[in-house]
């Protein structure tokens, strides 16, 4: 009895007294609070000071990020402009050459009239000249003819006909007529630009100017066109530009109320979000914090590293006082020379991480007194419910096994408290059940370090993929021809897939065979007589994603190329770009092992699929490269008509086989054609049918040389011939041999029957000249002797 009262004292002893006298409810809430506070203070000294100067940094990154857009931006019009400007130019030079060729065959006509006794060539030279001085195209353009010493002939200018013009320089001291004279007598031909007045205009405008020789009459013959109108359209394609850009500049804000304007290498603004700006000089505006003038400091920074200029402005509160910070970004537009500027207030790029800041020590300070707070509840509750088991403790060290806790509760106090109480009476029970939770805890462990053991399997497996998948690409990289690109897959199929069999179709790029899958590499038990095959063919193409099969379940219709006595799994991979269909890869891999799960079934399948997917995307890329770059390089040399090599390409072969024929001591055989009246054909017929016909010309001239000759397209209809390492004489003979198919080649058009000739200059490398342009020029003269005495034959130089 005296002991149960001791015990019952003992407990009032530990409940009585508050609970912030604790020993224990200090010890745990103290530190608590400080590491708290310290916490909270190491956020606020640490992260804000970082946060500030990332969110500024990344301001500055955005404004520098459309600055650098802005510049990119004006860079591509720029380039528009100017390849616009170029084909323009072009267009002239192909019009200017036109207008003489016509002139030429108009000269050529009287000449044989002459030669033909038709008239006398004093009558075809007068009757040419007063005509061609009334002729007129474009805007009021002429055409004129001047002799070899420089005297105009023939001009519209009353005031220059049969005058000498050899001397005459224009207003930047240019020769006007000599530098043409000088080139056809010595190229046959010339282009030449200078400034002169247009007829009935005394202003000098720049003019492009083309001679052509007529060497029967020792005439020039020649036309030119005004560059005005082109500038004047550039002019007018520069002020779209800048409007577009204006519409793109404006909507653009830096910060809150910053901007982006453009001004050029004259200080005027271009582009301003203030209108009244635009057009006006930016100057006589000083920097105070460098003395200098502002556009000055602007144009420095445009060429400095950092590309950043500080300096004070007014503002929209205060217009008449300039002491607020800016910061300005300056770009330079070499093309235009024009600088582009982004400005901000300095405060403003400081605003988002002073929100953040404040921000911050708001929910700090929320966060430190909800955590105290909350901790002083949740150690009361914790400490309570121990020092009553605290108590019952202290009976059972007095001796008193029968002592009971009464803590009740569902959490860990309370299965502890419960714990306690049955400890003594059930010790043995406990250690019986203690060793069976062991042992579940080890089956647990077990299992887990199993499914441990597997997912590093696989994500080894998956290591070991990515890694192949990286060699391919790099080894795709090093490809320069498809060959190589095909036996890299190959390789890569066969270590993904082992004993696996399969076949690369390839989409043809043959106008015949546009529509076939062309098989172009097998590896495995596939033989190489694999039939051609159409896209619609395989589901794969159709649904344009890999189709997988197993063929021992029976699942689905296998496609039209696929056997059905074929076992194991077949994939099929189609290759597209850009929804353009470059071929497919279909391969037969042994079935999967019959142990495994229909989710372990599916799951290697899905596998599979991704990986023949990323297989597939990357091939696609490189195959689609690898042909785009050798079409690429088969139009850079090819005419774009008649499929012939163009004369860049044709200029290159002579200077290659004329270096190689001197070092052998062989001969290059030179054979220059021309289709005989073709004008006549196209004005009869039509453009197209003289199109047609140059079509033609071109297959039969690839079908009947070798494989080593060199057919090209010279211009208009002529064309251009290399026989390498082949004697003038058998030269002569392809030359006449080809004359004689011409011959008897008849064309079709709508329901008409064209038939036409072809006359032939021949020539030799070295016999005949130990250059080019030589060479060419005999070829050319035999040509013309052909074409002056009858057409239709072979004239040797």
């Amino acid at each position: 009895m005296e002991k149960t009262d001791q015990n019952k004292g003992m407990k009032k002893n530990i409940v009585k007294g508050s609970i912030f006298l604790s020993p224990l409810f200090r010890r745990f809430l103290t530190p608590i609070i400080l590491i708290i506070v310290c916490f909270s203070v190491a956020i606020y000294w640490f992260a804000v000071p970082y946060m500030k100067n990332l969110v500024y940094s990344l301001e500055e990154k955005s404004i520098q990020t459309n600055l650098n857009t802005i510049h990119r931006l004006i860079e591509a019009n720029y380039m528009g402009i100017e390849a616009y400007k170029e084909s323009v130019m072009s267009a002239h030079k192909r019009q200017l050459k036109n207008i003489t060729l016509f002139m030429e065959t108009y000269m050529k006509n009287k000449y044989e009239q002459v030669q033909q006794g038709i008239i006398s060539e004093d009558e075809a030279q007068i009757t040419a000249l007063n005509e061609l001085k009334e002729f007129r195209y474009g805007k009021n353009d002429y055409v004129w003819i001047a002799d070899y010493n420089g005297y105009y002939l023939s001009h519209p200018d009353e005031n220059m006909a049969m005058e000498d013009f050899s001397d005459v320089r224009d207003v930047f001291g240019n020769y006007v007529l000599t530098p043409l004279i000088q080139q056809a007598m010595e190229k046959g031909e010339g282009y030449h630009s200078y400034w002169w007045q247009r007829l009935g205009n005394d202003l000098p405008a720049e003019k492009l100017t083309y001679a052509r020789l007529f060497p029967q009459w020792e005439w020039v013959l020649g036309t030119g066109v005004y560059l005005d109108d082109l500038e004047a359209e550039i002019i007018l394609r520069q002020e779209k530009m800048i409007e577009e850009l204006r519409q793109v500049l404006k909507p653009i804000t830096v910060g809150k109320t910053g901007y982006i304007y453009i001004f050029d290498s004259w200080k005027n603004y271009i582009i301003h979000p203030d209108g009244d700006l635009e057009n006006k000089n930016m100057c006589c505006r000083e920097n105070p914090l460098t003395g200098n003038d502002l556009s000055d400091d602007l144009v420095f920074a445009a060429h400095q590293s950092n590309g950043k200029v500080n300096y004070q402005w007014n503002s929209d509160s205060d217009k008449d006082n300039y002491v607020f910070d800016k910061i300005a970004w300056v770009a330079h537009v070499d093309e235009f020379d024009w600088y582009v500027v982004a400005t901000v207030y300095t405060d403003e790029l400081n605003v988002s991480s002073i929100l953040l800041r404040n921000r911050i020590l708001i929910i700090a300070g929320t966060a430190v007194i909800i955590a105290i707070i909350l901790l002083i509840i949740l150690i009361r509750k914790l400490i309570n419910p121990i020092r009553r088991l605290t108590q019952t403790a202290a009976v059972v060290k007095s001796g008193d096994l029968s002592a009971q806790c009464d803590v009740k509760g569902a959490d860990e106090i309370g299965f502890l408290s419960a714990s306690f109480n049955s400890m003594i009476i059930q010790l043995r029970e406990i250690i019986g059940h203690l060793d069976k939770k062991v042992l579940e805890r080890t089956g647990e462990l077990n299992k887990a370090n199993d499914e441990l053991t597997a997912s590093v399997g696989k994500l080894e497996q998956h290591n070991w993929r990515v890694t192949q998948l990286n060699i391919m690409g790099k080894k795709i990289q090093a490809c320069n021809y498809m060959e190589d690109l095909y036996r890299v897959l190959r390789d890569t199929m066969e270590g993904f897939f082992q004993d696996s069999s399969g076949v690369l179709y390839i989409s043809s790029e043959d106008k015949y065979y546009s529509n076939k899958l062309i098989p172009m590499m097998n590896w495995g038990k596939i033989d190489d007589s694999q039939p051609e095959l159409s896209p619609q063919a395989c589901r794969s193409i159709n649904d344009s994603a890999v189709t997988i099969l197993d063929m021992s379940n029976d699942e689905g219709l296998p496609c039209d190329h696929i056997h059905v006595q074929e076992s194991g799994i077949v994939i099929c991979m189609p290759l597209l770009s850009n929804k353009e269909i470059l071929g497919m890869v279909s391969f037969t891999t042994p079935g999967i092992a019959l142990n495994v799960t229909s989710e372990e079934y599916r799951h290697v399948l899905r596998d599979w699929k991704h990986l023949v997917t990323s297989i597939a995307d990357r091939f696609s890329m490189a195959l689609f490269n690898i042909r785009l770059r050798e079409k690429l390089e088969e139009q850079s040399v090819r005419d774009g008509l008649t499929g012939l090599f163009n004369r860049r390409y044709m200029e290159e072969t002579l200077k290659r086989e004329f270096s190689q024929a001197d070092r052998n001591g062989s001969t290059v055989g030179i054979v220059m054609m021309d289709v005989d009246y073709f004008k006549k054909l196209n004005d009869t017929f039509g453009h197209e049918a003289g199109d047609i016909v140059l079509i033609e010309l071109a297959n039969l001239l690839s079908d009947h040389i070798r494989k080593g000759d060199v057919a090209c397209r010279y211009g208009g209809e002529e064309f251009l011939i290399i026989f390498p390492n082949t004697s003038f004489s058998k030269t002569a003979e392809r030359a006449e041999m080809i004359r004689e198919k011409v011959e008897r080649l008849q064309l079709n058009y709508n329901k008409d029957v064209l038939q036409v000739t072809v006359s032939l200059g021949t020539a030799a490398y070295p016999t005949h000249g130990t250059f080019p342009d030589k060479v060419l020029k005999m070829a050319d003269d035999a040509l013309y002797k052909a074409k002056s005495d009858g057409r239709n034959r072979t004239v040797l130089a």
